[in-house]
């Protein structure tokens, strides 16, 4: 009966140490996802008014004597609603959504009723530190569905230091401008001479490529949509 006793404390024991860090690991999952939801919005709608040079509100915040932006999220969706169109198409290069349909969303913006770029995401899995993680890219093209207004990175879990540099500045502003017909090329070892040639990442040659293949099949599969909707 002892016996009995002991081991059906133990089982009791084991089971309460497993469930007190799950019910933790599962009250911290319902406080922070719906921030981590409101973050990728944010981030994309952000991405989309600042490649297309749409300005919204930030807010001037001090932390420890620097001063930081913040940005006012109830003005960057107010701003992104009333400035940009999202159409939806069918997809044939992201991954299929839950109801089972190929769809693709575009989000454009029209000055004085003239269509000015179009962009979409196109997510793939990673080529350095995480190969089982996405990288996640806007891609922004003007209205002749050809030259690049601008990428952003929405998200990635490649190297830091290394691919993980794919969101300087420095690498994004490359793009501006350059032509993806035949196709983006991303150079390394010398000045780039083509107007579709870009600067690869210093000391990461496989996110480079990488992102190179990302963009021209985004955009092959792009053109192909375009033509398809337009039948």
């Amino acid at each position: 009966m002892n016996e009995s006793k002991i081991f059906l404390t133990r089982v009791l024991s084991i089971i309460l140490i497993a469930a007190i860090p799950c019910a933790i690991l599962l009250a911290l999952y319902f406080v922070t996802a719906p921030r981590i939801a409101e973050y990728h919005e944010i981030k994309l709608k952000k991405s989309v008014l600042d490649i297309f040079s749409i300005p919204y509100r930030t807010e001037e915040k001090q932390f420890f004597g620097l001063k930081l932006k913040k940005v006012d999220k109830n003005d960057v969706r107010n701003v992104f609603d009333n400035s940009i169109t999202v159409e939806t198409i069918t997809n044939q290069y992201n991954e299929q959504t839950e109801e089972g349909e190929k769809e693709k969303e575009l989000f454009m913006y029209y000055k004085d009723e003239e269509l000015q770029g179009i962009g979409f995401i196109a997510t793939r899995l990673g080529y350095g530190f995480n190969k089982a993680a996405d990288i996640s890219l806007f891609i922004c093209v003007g209205s002749d569905l050809e030259t690049v207004k601008g990428i952003e990175v929405l998200d990635h879990a490649e190297t830091p230091g290394l691919g993980g540099r794919m969101t300087e500045e420095k690498f994004k502003i490359q793009f501006v401008g350059k032509k993806l017909k035949p196709k983006l090329s991303i150079v390394r070892g010398r000045k780039t001479t083509g107007s579709n040639e870009v600067h690869a990442i210093t000391g990461a040659s496989y996110t480079s490529k990488g992102i190179e293949d990302i963009i021209n099949e985004a955009m092959q599969a792009f053109w192909r949509e375009m033509e398809a909707d337009k039948g």
